[in-house]
């Protein structure tokens, strides 16, 4: 330091002239009595000088600070980025405060860390850089600082949780989470951001600091790698980035720093990050990462709840449409039993007129694909009526898999995937082969090029393995049959109403929008479920699960068989509350021989029950108007005249499936049915042993 000497002579006589100044010396004593710590580095991060105040900070002596790295006042986690900075501030020094917006932590001697704010003077000696590092211990300061900051940040994610609650409006909850970041935090920038459905990109939903002018894709590419390789990560904890330009307007040398949360959702699921950015280098402490994780935990269970409405809605609109389509396809189902009972009974009549009978079988075609129809509407309802007995299902795949082979052509490879040791499947053998199908024809279709269907199956324990759709799976084994295929794939809007009846994507006359709502319905009500994943581009996954079997044993329905029957001469009291329906069960059974006691409702049976006349089966429908319906009158009959047969008969009705689960042991005949299909069941329960009384429905 140069010496200066004052040689001004005193203006005024008498006056006497200043002494000399000794400048190092007075430059040394205010040095040493500062009232901050103060240390001199050289260029390679040496303490060259400190004052006497670097005792009462650090706690080593002053002679014992000298000579030693700068780094050793740091805690051990921060001396590598120290370094860094040090050597970026030698290549561009100026004077600077730091610690006054950021947190720094410096150690002392026995271990334990403090806050500091520190200013940086550089120094030119002998050409090199060297620093003088004025240092204030802030710790008292800071943690009363600390508790405002929290305490402010504490009432700010309990409004945010409250304002989340408060509105259905998804995109103002996220613009409220950046501005929130900006405002408590006094960053550059934040943003929030969803993992999108197809290919696991960020879609940047809301942003506030970022200008129009400044491209993000970078950014967005950078995030999406994130979630695809540390999602796990983010989720344990919030993360650290530091990068040069990562954020538009940043400097190589003073990198711009952002601290990212994961958007947490069900299951460990990643959907979405909430960020809080700096276009310079800064630290974060733990609390910053803690209030932005608070309100990235709040925006997910906002997330969650719009998911979840979303999923009730879908469910009580499909639920809705089930009683809909329930209902018209079991009136359907009675006017099908007369068209097509009559037309059966004027096939007989104009057997000799060509044309005419050309006409009835076109007109008994429409009536079976009417009834086919109704049963697709009635499996959609979860209303119609299975025969669920155990399914060999490995051996089901293999013959369906050999069949597609042989019809779906050389475009398509059909590949099968069998766990070892399946568990057989409790579910309607003939509904599942027709759900699969189903399955595999639209697979076919989005393959128009060509492509792969996979059909697989493997065995799933819930709760363990959760479901995806409507609701978790009910606790219990289950059988996931999966067709796969790599098709085009759905878009979320389509794959939204993929299950509605008549929905459908294909052109007039190519498909009845019924297939997928068969599937559904049925395994539904095979008290099973059914998932599915789909990418525009990539294909469709659809998974289809259904109990493991029990052991136990399902009941029978009769179903249509060979052509061939034969009729009787029993009598029949036939109970049906529609007039014409009824009209036609008497004609079917008086063409085959059979003597018959019509009743319109169960006060006339029980009437005819009650006369003495011998009855030797009773054919009733299930739902009929009136206190008494099927069942009840059936156990009613079955009291006053033990022995006698009972035969149901139903267009779909809830109460025929209640029915067959009480495992009554009578027979079910589902409307409309054929003369044929009326005569076989007829002389199967008519030359059974005599069965036990039927149970009445409350006991």
């Amino acid at each position: 330091m140069p010496r200066a000497e004052s040689k001004t002579a005193s203006k005024t006589a008498g006056t006497p002239a200043c002494a000399a100044i000794d400048e190092p010396a007075l430059y040394r004593q205010v040095f040493h009595s500062a009232s901050e710590a103060m240390l001199i580095v050289d260029d390679a991060g040496r303490i060259r000088i400190a004052n006497a105040r670097c005792e009462a900070v650090f706690g080593y002596p002053v002679d014992d600070l000298v000579g030693r790295s700068i780094e050793e006042l740091i805690p051990q986690r921060f001396r590598e980025s120290h370094a860094q900075h040090r050597a970026r501030y030698r290549s561009a020094p100026r004077a600077r405060p730091m610690g006054t917006n950021i947190a720094l932590t410096a150690r002392h001697r026995d271990g334990h860390e403090f806050a500091v704010e520190t200013s940086l003077n550089p120094l030119r000696v002998d050409g090199a850089v060297w620093t003088c590092a004025s240092v204030r211990n802030v710790d008292d300061l800071r943690r009363a600082q600390d508790l405002i900051v929290r305490a402010q940040q504490a009432n700010a994610v309990a409004d945010f949780g409250r304002l989340a609650l408060a509105t259905r409006d998804f995109a103002a909850i996220q613009q409220q989470a950046c501005a929130l970041i900006i405002e408590h935090l006094r960053v550059d920038f934040a943003l929030c951001g969803r993992v999108a459905l197809a290919g696991g990109r960020i879609d940047i939903a809301a942003r506030l600091g970022l200008g129009a002018d400044e491209s993000i894709e970078a950014l967005r590419e950078h995030l999406g790698q994130l979630v695809a390789e540390d999602a796990g990560r983010l989720l344990d904890r919030p993360m650290l980035l530091e990068q040069p330009m990562l954020f538009g307007s940043g400097d190589a040398a003073d990198p711009s720093t952002a601290i990212v949360c994961a958007i947490p959702g069900e299951e460990g699921q990643c959907l979405g990050l909430l960020l809080a950015g700096s276009r310079a280098s800064r630290s974060f402490s733990r609390d910053d990462g803690n209030f932005v994780q608070a309100l990235a935990n709040t925006v997910g269970a906002a997330l969650q709840r719009e998911g979840a409405e979303a999923r009730l809605f879908q469910s009580q609109r499909l639920e809705a449409l089930g009683q809909l389509t329930g209902g018209v396809a079991h009136d359907f189902n009675n006017l099908l039993t007369v068209v097509s009972g009559n037309l059966q009974m004027l096939e007989d009549r104009i057997a000799d007129d060509a044309l005419g009978a050309r006409l009835a079988k076109a007109a008994l075609r429409a009536t079976s694909r009417g009834a086919d129809l109704t049963r697709k509407l009635l499996a959609f309802s979860r209303r119609q009526t299975l025969q669920p007995r155990a399914i060999d299902v490995a051996q089901l795949l293999d013959s369906i898999v050999d069949v597609l082979r042989r019809t779906l052509g050389a475009k398509i490879d059909v590949r099968l995937d069998l766990e070892d040791a399946l568990p057989p499947a409790k579910a309607d053998p003939g509904m599942l082969d027709t759900a699969l199908l189903n399955l595999a024809v639209n697979a076919r279709d989005a393959m128009p090029d060509g492509g792969r269907l996979t059909l697989s199956a493997s065995r799933v324990s819930a709760p363990a393995h959760p479901a995806t759709r409507d609701e978790p799976l009910v606790a219990g084994d289950y059988v996931r049959i999966v067709v796969a295929d790599t098709g085009s794939g759905m878009s979320p809007e389509v794959l939204a109403r993929a299950f509605e009846p008549f929905f459908t994507t294909k052109e007039s006359g190519k498909g009845s929008g019924l297939g997928l709502s068969l599937v559904y319905g049925f395994a539904k009500q095979s008290g099973g479920h059914i998932d599915v994943h789909s990418t525009p581009g990539a294909g469709t996954s659809i998974a289809l699960y259904l109990p493991a079997d029990d052991g136990s044993a399902g009941p029978r329905v009769h179903r249509a068989g060979s052509a061939d029957y034969e009729g009787g001469a029993e009598t029949i009291l036939v109970v049906e509350d529609d007039e014409e329906v009824r009209s036609v069960a008497v004609g079917f059974l008086g063409k085959l021989g059979y003597r018959v006691l019509p009743a319109a409702g169960a006060a006339q049976a029980l009437a005819w029950v009650d006369s003495g006349e011998r009855i030797d089966l009773l054919f009733t429908d299930v739902v009929m108007r009136g206190d008494i319906d099927g069942p009840a009158l059936a156990a009613e009959a079955t009291r006053r005249r033990p022995g006698l047969r009972v035969v149901f008969t139903s267009g779909h009705a809830p109460e025929s499936i209640e029915l067959l689960e009480r495992r009554v042991g009578a027979e079910l005949l589902a409307k409309p049915y054929r003369i044929d299909q009326l005569a076989r069941l007829l002389r199967r329960a008519l030359d059974a042993p005599a069965p036990r009384p039927i149970p009445s429905p409350g006991g």
